[in-house]
C-alpha cells in the first residue's frame, strides 16, 4: 500500500534533520597573542577559552604531571580541564609534603620521595595553589577550567587553540605574576565563525613581576 505524499515528505524532512544532527559541527582555529606594552610576545600566559553557549562534556584523555626538582614544582603552572588527575612525582633526592588548601582542591600527600601516590583527581573548577609543607619557597599552581579549549604562550606569546564550535566565547588570560589594573586576569569577548581562523590579542599593561623562586641552591638542602 502507497503511503499518502504528505507522509513521505514528513518522513523526509525528519530524515534530514536525524542526518544534520549526525554531521560534526562547523570548527574553528583560534589563534590568540599576548604581547607586552612594547609589542613583544609573553611566553607562560594561561590562555582558555570559554563558549557562551551549552555543548557537549570533551572529557580530558590523561594524566598531567607536575615534578619536584631542584626543590621546584616543575612545571611550576599547569592547566587542566575539570577531572583530569594530576601526578606529583618527586625527583629531588630528599623529601617533599605537598599540599594545598584551595578551596578548587584541598589535599595533602604526606612526607615521600619518589614516585609513591596515585594521581590527584581535580573534580572543580577554580585555582589550586601547590606548596610544599617543608620548603615553604615551593609554590605551584593548577589552574581547572571545565573547558575543554585553553593552553599556555609560547616564547613568540602565541597559543594555537583547535576545533572550537563556531559561536561566542569568553576568552581569559591568566598568570600569576601578571599584575593588571584588575589583577593576575584579563578577559574580553569573542565570537567564532565559519571559514578562517579567529584570532585575538591581549595587551599587557605591565610586565610580569620578577619571580621569587630560586634556581636550585645547595644551601636549601638542608631543610
Amino acid at each position: 500500500m502507497r503511503l499518502p505524499y504528505r507522509n513521505i515528505s514528513r518522513f523526509g524532512s525528519l530524515g534530514a534533520l536525524l542526518i544534520s544532527l549526525l554531521q560534526p559541527l562547523a570548527a574553528a582555529e583560534l589563534t590568540v597573542s599576548v604581547v607586552d606594552a612594547g609589542g613583544h610576545g609573553v611566553g607562560g600566559i594561561v590562555v582558555i577559552a570559554e563558549p557562551e553557549f551549552a555543548m557537549a562534556a570533551k572529557h580530558p584523555v590523561r594524566t598531567a604531571i607536575m615534578d619536584q626538582q631542584n626543590m621546584q614544582f616543575v612545571p611550576n603552572i599547569v592547566v587542566i580541564q575539570t577531572g583530569t588527575g594530576v601526578e606529583f612525582p618527586n625527583s629531588d633526592q630528599i623529601e617533599h609534603q605537598v599540599y594545598s588548601f584551595s578551596a578548587a582542591k584541598s589535599f595533602k600527600l604526606s612526607l615521600y620521595a619518589g614516585h609513591k601516590y596515585p594521581p590527584v583527581v581535580f573534580d572543580r573548577a577554580g585555582l589550586v595553589v601547590v606548596g610544599c609543607n617543608i620548603h615553604d619557597h615551593m609554590v605551584g599552581y593548577i589552574y581547572v577550567t571545565d573547558s575543554p579549549y585553553f593552553g599556555r604562550s609560547n616564547e613568540s606569546g602565541q597559543v594555537s587553540l583547535h576545533d572550537l564550535p563556531v559561536g561566542n566565547y569568553r576568552l581569559t588570560a591568566w598568570h600569576p605574576r601578571m599584575q593588571e589594573p584588575g589583577g593576575s586576569s584579563l578577559q574580553m569577548t569573542l565570537a567564532v565563525g565559519e571559514g578562517a581562523g579567529a584570532s585575538a590579542v591581549f595587551h599587557l599593561a605591565q610586565p610580569l613581576r620578577p619571580s621569587t623562586e630560586h634556581s636550585g641552591d645547595k644551601r636549601w638542602a638542608d631543610y
